[in-house]
């Protein structure tokens, strides 16, 4: 199967466990078999979940390039909801977790974690290929930094929607990218927080990090790369 197909396919399966757009799981399809195929170090992180359909397709895309799954990913997220939105997140931000009613609200983004755990067993995945890491961040992730600073992640989808969150999540980890690898910034044009953090993070670390749209600006993402090379 060529990329374009198996992207298909995987867009398919995954979209009952998903909010993110088929332009976005298309992109985040791509870089995952590239920095498998590229022989990038590490493994895949996710840093908000909900229900999981984002995970599903990094490792499904596995499934179907390479005929098993050769990198596993980390789930972290609260299967709480959202954190509450500040001002750095921006009006509608605010907005949106004041109308409860609105149907993109799906109940502040909370995910029940046993549904979550049935999807992966439904899917074939192992606990040590899906590895679900529940609680806020900043509980979670200080426990597992060391095993992931050892391993190194090959690709990040950050999907936590407000400044702190996505500030928390690149200042913890954004250090264990490979060399070449991939951060995914799901909420960089939906939300002001999220292009705000993204912006601070880099200019605090002196970084040059080019960030790149993805089809419809739906989603971003950067390269770590130290310094420009050539053209690209």
């Amino acid at each position: 199967m060529s990329v374009e197909e198996i992207s298909n396919q995987v867009i398919f399966e995954v979209r009952p466990y998903t909010m993110v757009p088929p332009e976005n799981l298309a992109q985040t399809i791509k870089l995952t078999i590239d920095a498998i195929e590229a022989g990038r170090q590490g493994d895949l992180v996710e840093c908000g979940t909900w229900k999981g359909g984002s995970s599903f397709a990094m490792l499904l895309a596995q499934r179907y390039r390479f005929g098993r799954i050769l990198k596993p990913i980390w789930m972290f997220d609260s299967f709480q909801g959202l954190p509450p939105a500040d001002e750095r997140d921006g009006p509608l931000a605010l907005q949106y977790q004041q109308d409860t009613n609105a149907p993109g609200y799906y109940d502040n983004c909370s995910a029940p974690i046993d549904e979550v755990r049935v999807a992966i067993e439904a899917f074939g995945f192992s606990p040590a290929e899906a590895i679900v890491v529940p609680g806020w961040f900043n509980e979670t992730i200080p426990t597992h930094r060391e095993t992931l600073q050892r391993s190194g992640i090959a690709v990040m989808r950050v999907d936590c929607d407000w400044y702190e969150s996505v500030s928390y999540v690149l200042n913890e980890l954004a250090p264990w990218i490979s060399e070449e690898g991939a951060i995914i910034l799901d909420d960089y044009y939906a939300w002001d927080g999220c292009a705000r953090a993204t912006h601070d993070y880099l200019s605090k670390n002196s970084l040059g990090w080019r960030i790149r749209s993805m089809d419809k600006f739906y989603g971003a993402w950067m390269i770590r790369r130290d310094h420009r090379i050539g053209d690209l």
